[in-house]
């Protein structure tokens, strides 16, 4: 009788135990990038407002291949090994990787700062995710981004437009760029460039061709934003960048964003729902809105290309020293 009695407290232990256990949210990225930290600062942010508190409640094991590419499945492999609860992939290449790599893990894939998900060719359409993996894209408002340009540099005609051919974000990003160029008045001048060694050389085409440049948030191009924006003020050619960091840094002049810890809080609140027993094939994918962007100008940039503020800009409570 004791000792059938001690063995039911013991598998009340283990049970209460079990219970007890933290989640497991893996957490894997191309690289480091500030941006990309935003994301997953505010997804850690939005887990706890939703109460789950981290160590105790959830973990976050993090994971990135210092943008090597041919380093990624090996990555996912060893992730996906651990049996986490969910698997967050960030950036394109990496969600790309992982419906080949551990599609078939049975693991719940969540995809967060994937440009176009559908040109990507992870989900079949915005409204519908696949059987393993939905997720939050950061897909930039670029009707909003041509938008703002015009309004700083009304007098922008010609708007250069680097892109790596072999990404399908870039690819997807200057699709839609041409679509809403003709309604801002703008023609685009777009040069192919596939290896950063190139770089200078291809920029160099730019010169006295365009009023400004534009550069995506695209996996070729952040890492080297410093050298393409001391390109371009040699050419004295004004620079916007996909994202905000380069123009903090007084690097570049504007940045259109999409609300980085926005997406990082777009993608708790699906990692939620899967924890909470959802299944990932109805979860529909997230996409930013033109309300979940936040611009960004460097006032020693406009001072640098003798720039004035337009007074539509005046108290957009947005400008970095």
């Amino acid at each position: 009788m004791i000792v059938r009695s001690l063995a039911l407290l013991a598998g009340v232990f283990c049970a209460l135990t079990a219970t007890a256990a933290p989640k497991v949210v893996a957490v894997t990225s191309f690289g480091e990038h500030p941006a990309l930290q935003e994301v997953i600062d505010g997804m850690k942010a939005s887990m706890a407002e939703r109460g789950y508190k981290e160590g105790s409640d959830i973990t976050f094991p993090f994971s990135h291949v210092n943008w090597e590419r041919n380093l990624i499945p090996q990555m996912l492999t060893k992730v996906a090994a651990g049996k986490p609860d969910v698997i967050i992939t960030i950036t394109t290449p990496v969600t790309q990787t992982a419906v080949r790599a551990i599609g078939d893990s049975g693991i719940p894939i969540v995809f967060s700062a994937v440009q176009d998900p559908v040109v990507a060719g992870v989900i079949p359409d915005w409204n519908t995710p696949s059987k393993t993996m939905t997720g939050a894209s950061n897909l930039v408002d670029m009707d909003g981004t041509l938008k703002f340009i015009k309004t700083l540099l009304p007098n922008t005609k010609r708007l250069g437009l680097p892109f790596n051919p072999g990404d399908d974000s870039d690819n997807a990003l200057r699709k839609r760029l041409i679509e809403f160029a003709p309604k801002h008045g703008i023609e685009l001048v777009t040069v192919a460039v596939d290896n950063t060694n190139d770089l200078p050389q291809r920029l160099q085409t730019f010169a006295g061709k365009v009023d400004a440049l534009y550069v995506t948030p695209s996996n070729l191009f952040q890492p080297v934003t410093s050298q393409i924006a001391a390109l371009t003020a040699q050419m004295k050619i004004p620079t916007f960048n996909g994202l905000p960091a380069p123009v903090m840094k007084k690097e570049m002049l504007g940045s259109y964003s999409v609300n980085w810890k926005k997406i990082g809080a777009n993608t708790a609140e699906i990692v939620e729902k899967i924890l909470k027993g959802a299944k990932v094939s109805d979860i529909r994918p997230s996409v930013p809105t033109p309300a979940e962007h936040t611009i960004v100008i460097s006032k020693s940039q406009l001072e640098k290309l003798g720039i004035q503020l337009p007074a539509s800009l005046a108290n957009c409570n947005c400008l970095v020293d």
